[in-house]
């Protein structure tokens, strides 16, 4: 991503061929279960839930009485440059800043669901589980459920840490009967990316995205029939959009507050405000109004479609704004890209332009995803300890502000919000230029509206995609399908809460 920053970029513009670039986002977005199992302490959720629980002790004195340097390993994944690099550079500036700890960093795979593949295999055996690690935010309910996680909340309070520090959407989403469980997020959210020159072409406002679906039919049309673009919105059938869109309904997808209050029961999207949103996708699908892609991991088929001028729309993760500077961007700068971008138009064809994510009523009704960083507490007490010093020196915000410059990801500590060089950066870098839309809508979320909080998570994730799937590439009835869905989802959480 490029950065105002005086680290050079190992991404930056003209550093890579557009293939390669392609390539990089294809993993970037490539991201994605088991039963409740015991752990070290601080076990899972009740079955009633809905009470915060007392917290486990956080043992930082274990690591004062270390006599040698603890080491403390942490598993990651789903990152790749620059994202990777930050983390990497974190690690070595850390160890660099005292002699106490020294961290390692080790890349399980260029998905999030391979380092959750390893956790649960090694789960079982906890003497093979790192000290730390890095997984998605759909994992959250099923690491809580398996009792292996030292909530992060404990060392805040036992280190004189204000959790509050932290922004509310992203505390709320990563909290659990009110608890805190990771000690930091990188967090994202969908958003609307579109080429600004097909707006123009097409006689509309480059400056003014569509908002909700019903705008993006009425766009995609007027696209089309100026013949700007094919299949003017690509789409990912994705069910962290319908998740969304769901949220900004003021709905939930599972019982219980979306699993937040209890744990979740039953499917209760099987609405008829989602049937009418898959129907309408449907309608534009056959319209040749949507170009439909399915999700597979390191697929780049929808970005490409914008590269080639197919389509000239897309939702996708925030994180992915960088890249999307440099491969849709090429050498342009924010002014080249901003508000007046007439000057841009003779020298390419692609000027990159965000939005909020366009909801099915209204615009950037989001809830905080992305990854998380968790302590396990299957290691010993000094390592638990070893492991929330170096999420601490994270939290700092001269190092936390690193993750939005350098490595796409929104600011989830307040102080970092408002800090002049990310001001800057948001104004005079493409990539934060793009950024700012989701920047904005994370800040306005409502914490009451969290994403869903749902052990079997994976699947759940199946059998939404597999509704998605089925309306807009098998033409089955978005009722019948949503009703499938919710009959796989009904047998799964029954199973997986033992009933």
């Amino acid at each position: 991503m490029p950065s105002r920053s005086p680290r050079p970029s190992t991404a930056r513009r003209g550093s890579r061929s557009g293939l390669a670039l392609l390539a990089t986002i294809g993993l970037l977005v490539a991201a994605c279960g088991a039963p409740p199992t015991s752990g070290g302490s601080g076990g899972g959720r009740e079955a009633g839930g809905g009470t915060e629980k007392e917290l486990p002790k956080c043992p930082l004195e274990a690591l004062e009485k270390a006599t040698a340097p603890v080491k403390v390993n942490l598993w990651f994944g789903g990152l790749v440059d620059p994202p990777v690099t930050v983390l990497t550079d974190m690690v070595k500036a850390f160890n660099a800043s005292q002699k106490k700890v020294v961290v390692t960093a080790d890349n399980q795979g260029s998905s999030y669901a391979e380092v959750l593949r390893k956790y649960e295999g090694a789960s079982p055996t906890p003497k093979q589980l790192p000290q730390m690690i890095y997984l998605e935010d759909t994992s959250l309910g099923e690491m809580v459920d398996k009792g292996q996680i030292l909530p992060a909340q404990s060392c805040m309070e036992a280190d004189d840490y204000d959790p509050t520090q932290l922004t509310p959407a992203a505390r709320a989403s990563y909290s659990v009967d009110g608890v805190l469980y990771p000690a930091y997020m990188n967090v994202s959210t969908p958003v609307l990316y579109y080429n600004k020159v097909h707006f123009q072409k097409a006689g509309l406002d480059p400056n003014d995205p569509p908002k909700n679906l019903a705008e993006i039919e009425d766009v995609a049309r007027k696209l089309k029939e100026a013949g700007v673009s094919d299949k003017p919105m690509a789409f990912l059938a994705n069910e962290w959009f319908l998740n969304t869109w769901v949220a900004g309904i003021s709905q939930d997808v599972v019982d219980n507050n979306n699993g937040r209050t209890k744990v979740p029961t039953k499917a209760t999207f099987d609405t008829p405000e989602v049937a009418a949103a898959l129907k309408q996708l449907q309608d534009l699908d056959k319209e040749g109004l949507l170009n439909t892609f399915p999700v597979t991991d390191g697929s780049i088929d929808h970005y490409i479609s914008l590269v080639n001028e197919d389509s000239s729309m897309l939702i996708e993760t925030s994180t992915a704004s960088g890249t999307i500077a440099q491969v849709l961007g090429g050498d342009l700068t924010a002014e080249d890209a901003g508000v007046d971008f007439s000057g841009a138009i003779d020298s390419t064809k692609l000027v990159p332009g965000s939005g909020p994510m366009p909801g099915l009523e209204s615009p950037g009704k989001v809830f905080a995803s992305g990854g998380a960083f968790y302590i396990l507490n299957t290691s010993s007490p000094e390592q638990q300890a070893a492991s929330w010093m170096f999420y601490k020196f994270m939290l700092q915000p001269e190092n936390a502000k690193k993750w939005h410059l350098d490595g796409g990801y929104l600011p989830a500590v307040k102080e970092v919000v408002d800090d002049p060089d990310v001001l800057e950066f948001q104004e005079t870098d493409l990539a934060g230029l793009l950024l700012k839309p989701a920047v904005d809508q994370v800040a306005a979320a409502d914490p009451d509206q969290a994403g869903p909080l749902i052990g079997p998570y994976k699947g759940f994730q199946d059998a939404v995609r597999g509704a998605l799937e089925g309306v807009l590439f098998d033409g089955k009835d978005p009722k019948s399908a949503l009703g499938s869905a919710k009959s796989e989802v009904d047998t799964l959480l029954e199973d997986y809460n033992g009933n």
